[in-house]
């Protein structure tokens, strides 16, 4: 699981509470970045799928391929899977990636263990 793709198609087969989970583990090896996955139809993940890509290449000094900021590659909302009251501690502690993607994830949730 390396490829955008993968990680669309990782997430597509499991429930939102376990995406973060799956897009920790997939940061840890991403790559081949720049071939835009298939749209799911899941409009959180594929805002999910494009924040990932973004903050790989961010942090590893790749240029952020254009595909991530194709329309139907943003949430509309501020989508975030966790408790209703850790929501501003995910507003504040995202990456910029999934901030501008709509998507709440912690920094330190994307670390895989």
């Amino acid at each position: 699981m390396s490829t955008p793709q993968d990680l669309a198609t990782t997430l597509t087969a499991v429930s939102p509470a376990e995406y973060v989970r799956f897009v920790a583990d997939w940061l840890r090896r991403a790559e081949s970045l720049d071939q835009a996955p298939a749209l799911t139809g899941s409009t959180d993940i594929d805002a999910l799928v494009a924040a990932a890509t973004a903050h790989a290449a961010s942090t590893s000094g790749r240029p952020v391929p254009a595909w991530t900021d194709e329309p139907a590659r943003f949430s509309p909302t501020m989508w975030y899977v966790g408790p209703d009251a850790l929501f501003p501690n995910a507003l504040v502690h995202s990456p910029l990636s999934f901030l501008l993607h709509g998507v709440l994830v912690e920094e330190d949730s994307l670390v895989s263990v």
